[in-house]
């Protein structure tokens, strides 16, 4: 599994991810707040801590929150495969 290099929190609900492999991208995670247990998310202060966890490697925030970091590199894998081949779910 790749490592994570660089996560980067930017505007609108948005983080960076780079991994070693090359794998890298934005993710939206504006429907991850509407949960209850990621709502402090919404604070700007806390979405900004956004780190990767030095034990587990995973994506990070103040308070306990997390996202896996396979899932993310899943959804990020996929999203690139879809450019290489020119898939866009959005025209189907």
């Amino acid at each position: 599994m790749a490592k994570i290099l660089e996560v980067k929190p930017l505007d609108n609900f948005e983080i960076y991810i780079k991994y070693s492999n090359g794998v890298e991208g934005k993710l939206n995670l504006s429907h991850l707040i509407k949960k209850k247990e990621y709502e402090p998310l919404k604070d700007p202060k806390i979405f900004n801590s956004v780190k990767v966890d030095p034990e587990s490697k995973d994506i990070i925030w103040e308070g306990g929150m997390s996202i896996c970091k396979v899932a993310v590199y899943n959804m990020l894998k996929l999203r690139e495969e879809m450019k290489n081949i020119k898939l866009d779910l959005d025209t189907i």
